[in-house]
C-alpha cells in the first residue's frame, strides 16, 4: 500500500521557495563566517576547495536527475503498455464462451475506468488530505476487478478446456502484471534516502564555502551573481524532487493512451 511522505503533501511551489530560501541562507552564514573570523586569511585556498565541492555537487546533481528522469520514462512506458495489454485482453474475450464473454469484457471497462480520474478531481484529491487513501483505494479495486477477471477466466476455461482461452489468460496475467510493476515504479521505488543525504550534505557544503569564498574577498555579498546561483540549483533540486514523487503537479504522466483506449470501448459499445 502507498504510505504519502511529508515532502508528497507539500506543494512544488512552495518546495522550490523553501529550497531557494535555504540556499540563500546557508550563502550568507558562510558569507558572514567569513567577514566575522576569517576575512583575508583564505583568498587562496578557498577557491579551489570550493571549485572542487561544486564538481562534486554538480556530478551527484546529474546521477540523481538521471535517475529520477529514467523513473519518469519507465513510469510513462508502464501507461503505454498497460493500454495495449487491456486493449488486447479486451479483443481475447471474444475467445470465451458466453456469459464470461460479456461479464469479462464488462470487467475491463470498468478496470479501465477506475484506472482514470479526471483532471479536476485529481487537482482536488492532491490538495486534500485524501490522497493517501484514494491511491489505496484504487489499488485496492483494481486487485479486485484482478480476481473476478481471473475466476472470469478460470471458469470458462473449465467449461471448455479450449486451448486458444489460455491466449486471454494470457492477456489477463500481463494486465496483473503491469499494474504490480506500476505501483512499484510509481509509488514505492524512490531515490534512496542516503543519495538525498548525500545531496543536500554536499549543496550545504557548496553554498557555506561559497559565501565564505565572497566573503574573503570582498566587501559586497554580489547578490546579483549568487542569486542566479541559487536559482539554478534549486531549479534542479525542484525538478528531482518533482520527478520522484508520486503526486505530481507540473510534471504528471500522460495517461492519454489509457484515455485513448477508454473512449475507443465506449464508441464500440454504443454501436
Amino acid at each position: 500500500m502507498y504510505k504519502m511522505h511529508f515532502i508528497d503533501s507539500l506543494p512544488i511551489y512552495l518546495m522550490a521557495g523553501l529550497i531557494l530560501g535555504s540556499i540563500l541562507l546557508v550563502f550568507e552564514f558562510g558569507y558572514r563566517l567569513a567577514r566575522i573570523f576569517l576575512a583575508d586569511k583564505l583568498n587562496k585556498a578557498i577557491s579551489p576547495m570550493t571549485g572542487g565541492l561544486g564538481g562534486l555537487l554538480a556530478f551527484i546533481l546529474a546521477i540523481t536527475f538521471s535517475m529520477a528522469a529514467g523513473k519518469n520514462d519507465a513510469r510513462k512506458q508502464l501507461v503505454l503498455d498497460e493500454a495495449n495489454a487491456v486493449g488486447t485482453a479486451v479483443l481475447r474475450t471474444d475467445f470465451l464462451p458466453e456469459p464470461y464473454k460479456k461479464d469479462s469484457k464488462l470487467l475491463l471497462v470498468s478496470y479501465i475506468n477506475e484506472r482514470l480520474i479526471s483532471k479536476e478531481e485529481k487537482k482536488r484529491v492532491l490538495k486534500s488530505s485524501q490522497s493517501e487513501d484514494r491511491v489505496n483505494l484504487l489499488i485496492t479495486n483494481s486487485v479486485i476487478l484482478h480476481e473476478k477477471l481471473w475466476r472470469n477466466a478460470v471458469s470458462a476455461y473449465n467449461v471448455e478446456q479450449n486451448q486458444i482461452i489460455k491466449l486471454y489468460i494470457e492477456s489477463l496475467n500481463q494486465v496483473i502484471d503491469i499494474h504490480t510493476e506500476r505501483v512499484n515504479k510509481s509509488l514505492q521505488s524512490r531515490i534512496p534516502v542516503s543519495i538525498w543525504f548525500s545531496l543536500i550534505l554536499l549543496t550545504f557544503l557548496t553554498m557555506v564555502l561559497t559565501g565564505v569564498q565572497v566573503g574573503s574577498q570582498s566587501e559586497a555579498r554580489m547578490l546579483i551573481a549568487a542569486l542566479p546561483f541559487a536559482l539554478a540549483f534549486t531549479l534542479v533540486l525542484t525538478l528531482i524532487i518533482e520527478l520522484d514523487r508520486p503526486n505530481r503537479s507540473i510534471l504528471a504522466v500522460s495517461q492519454q493512451p489509457l484515455i485513448d483506449l477508454q473512449r475507443s470501448l465506449m464508441s464500440e459499445s454504443n454501436q
